[in-house]
């Protein structure tokens, strides 16, 4: 059994030890519901606020805008909806074609169960939207943009900053998932114009079940579960605490190691790509390396399908994502890699290689010698290069 070789960052993160360490003590002797008016209940009541400065430090905010949720997906639910929710008038939503699902499908069901009009903006081949054609699709019943700040699949990055200043132009509010921004780029909200921002912390290193969102002062809505009014009356629900611990150690550590991992990983993808270039022929990057983080590469080989190349490479050790799902039919394929350009069999034939902090140079280099291998096993049974043998 070989140890597995992780390239599928992207998707989640190891816990870093470090916040294992501190999340043990929550999930033992230190055990009190945190709004108990005793002394374990005070303890857990401060370990989570220490986690809410550790998070709020990490973009840059006010700790009394972090609101604790059980990750990205939920925090997006709930400033979608709360907006929707609050806008008895306005009823028209912006957001681009790459959204995460949790982005799009509730959309989706606001269109269907509430009467929303959803406007979805294109990207380029590199991933990216047209502010312009954002300013386009403005209405006099836009209440809320959603772009996301980095694409899960591709990597693209997004002008967040101009962004917020036409929804601030317009009045309007703009939310940001930046789920898979936090923690591998500079995420400052002094300097970038958001109204909400969703995090979670399985994709800093962090444990699972736990995120949070950021609200902006003054923006007011009503929460998505309502019970013991925990969260400043934002999130009911006894607090996951030990999650919440180690979501704020997670933060502190990101935040100090940002810029020597940005430099590393930088330099480990353009070794990939460069030995790549030396052992391989006829693959294609998608998106544009040049306009998306380090972290991210999704790259197409000719001749063979995605998923047998990631299940030929994990019976070797190695973890990757496929871009489609198991299944002959194009609606199941990546919507993403769809939104960019690429054909059916062209995502077919893709997968997503995610480097994180601790993917070293020997992993990347075993990685291209059994990508080479594999493709050129795969491309011996295609008809596509049998024929040409």
């Amino acid at each position: 059994m070989h140890t597995p070789i992780y390239f599928d960052y992207n998707a989640t993160t190891p816990i870093d030890p470090r916040v294992l360490e501190g999340m043990l003590p929550y999930l033992q002797n230190h055990f009190g519901n945190p709004s108990s008016t005793y002394s374990i209940g005070y303890r857990t009541k401060e370990a989570i606020e220490m986690a809410r400065k550790d998070i709020a430090n990490l973009i840059s905010v006010e700790d009394g805008n972090v609101f604790f949720t059980s990750g990205g997906s939920e925090a997006n639910s709930t400033i979608l909806k709360g907006i929707a929710a609050k806008s008895s008038k306005k009823k028209h939503i912006i957001t681009s074609s790459i959204e995460h699902p949790a982005i799009l499908k509730t959309c989706d069901y606001l269109r269907k169960h509430h009467g929303f009009q959803i406007t979805t903006i294109p990207v380029n081949p590199a991933g990216i939207v047209d502010v312009n054609d954002i300013e386009r699709a403005i209405t006099s019943q836009t209440v809320l943009v959603t772009v996301m700040m980095v694409n899960n699949e591709i990597g693209s990055i997004q002008p967040i900053k101009e962004i917020g200043n036409l929804c601030k132009k317009h009045n309007i509010h703009f939310h940001c998932d930046a789920v898979q921004a936090v923690g591998k780029i500079p995420v400052n909200l002094k300097e970038l114009p958001i109204d909400s921002l969703s995090m979670s912390a399985h994709k800093i290193y962090g444990p699972k079940g736990v995120g949070c969102l950021y609200l902006r002062e003054g923006v007011n809505i009503p929460p998505l579960i309502l019970g013991g009014s925990q969260e400043f009356g934002m999130r009911s629900g006894t607090e996951n605490v030990a999650g919440i611990v180690g979501f704020g150690i997670a933060a502190k550590i990101v935040q100090e190691d940002l810029y020597f991992n940005l430099t590393k990983i930088e330099y480990l993808r353009n070794l990939f790509l460069t030995n790549l270039h030396t052992e391989i022929e006829e693959y294609l990057i998608n998106g544009d390396i040049h306009a998306s983080v380090p972290s991210t590469i999704n790259i197409q080989f000719s001749g063979i399908r995605g998923e047998s190349l990631a299940s030929m490479l994990n019976e070797l050790g190695f973890c990757v994502s496929i871009a489609s799902a198991c299944s002959s039919t194009s609606s199941k394929l990546s919507h993403v890699l769809k939104a960019i350009g690429k054909t059916d069999e062209e995502i077919r034939s893709s997968i997503r290689i995610s480097i994180g902090a601790l993917t070293t140079e020997d992993e990347i280099n075993q990685l291209v010698r059994h990508l080479k291998q594999s493709v050129m096993r795969l491309r011996s049974f295609s008809p596509k290069y049998q024929m040409s043998i």
